[in-house]
């Protein structure tokens, strides 16, 4: 059962988009408008773990959703590095989770973060985005644009990028994370959100961005099915939809307070 929440989110997001809803992409029906919506399934596709600069561990991951969220499907994607995921899913198919796990990486391209979903090899890092979107394309992966026109954060795809991929007809996206439940989010969610269904109309997720185990989940993608391909069918065809809440301000909180003692740390150990 999906809490109401997610549909009020995105109620409220739709209103204040002069009307724009996600069925003017195209002519299906998103699955949060069908009569089955409250059959919807979530998955967390943006977490990241002690490989890159997330808080918990990849034990501490999988044990937290199994027992604190109701999540159908997650993906763990360290900055730059696919280690960590490829370890989870090791440790997960050697469990009895019930939820599904897909292997994943953030990259960090030269012009912004790209997720790579369903890969099986890390792909490097400062490459352009279109080439960091071919490599992902070359192992069968999904390409998924994150938090991006954030005008603050290198790290956020501005607009003449997601213009010139728009125009490259030998070049796509998958995905665009319209809903983070992070710091990138809580400017670019609805400006994002607008310029998708306005202009590019590639089909939308939303996730947590997760750095620490509360915030898992805070953020989802929806859709019908249940399983980890069942989710990439629904990005591939459209038919996902974003939904959740931002980060608690605790989470803000706990995770700044990591990074000052890590960076606190890094001085100490420079200085020894």
């Amino acid at each position: 059962m999906i809490d109401n929440t997610y549909y009020q989110t995105i109620s409220v997001i739709e209103k204040s988009d002069e009307g724009i809803v996600l069925s003017n992409r195209d002519k299906h029906t998103i699955p949060w408008q069908a009569p089955q919506a409250e059959k919807l399934s979530r998955a967390d596709l943006h977490i990241h773990s002690t490989y890159s600069d997330g808080m918990p561990s990849i034990e501490q991951i999988l044990k937290h959703t199994e027992l604190h969220t109701d999540l159908d499907v997650i993906a763990i994607t360290d900055h730059n590095v696919i280690d960590g995921s490829l370890r989870a899913r090791d440790l997960w198919a050697s469990g009895s989770y019930r939820f599904d796990f897909i292997v994943g990486e953030e990259i960090s391209t030269n012009e912004g973060h790209l997720l790579a979903l369903f890969i099986e090899k890390h792909i490097p890092s400062h490459l352009s985005i279109e080439r960091s979107i071919d490599l992902i394309h070359d192992q069968g992966g999904l390409a998924i644009v994150v938090h991006p026109l954030h005008p603050l954060f290198r790290m956020s795809c501005q607009r003449e990028v997601l213009d010139r991929i728009h125009a490259n007809r030998d070049l796509w996206l998958d995905g665009i994370e319209t809903w983070n439940a992070g710091l990138c989010g809580i400017y670019s969610n609805r400006i994002t959100m607008r310029a998708n269904r306005q202009c590019y109309r590639w089909s939308e997720v939303g996730n947590s961005d997760a750095h620490t185990l509360n915030a898992i989940g805070r953020a989802c993608t929806l859709f019908q099915g249940s399983t980890a391909s069942d989710v990439r069918a629904a990005i591939q065809s459209g038919l996902s939809a974003p939904g959740g809440k931002l980060w608690h301000v605790n989470d803000f909180i706990v995770l700044a307070g990591h990074q000052i003692n890590k960076r606190r740390l890094t001085r100490k150990l420079s200085a020894a």
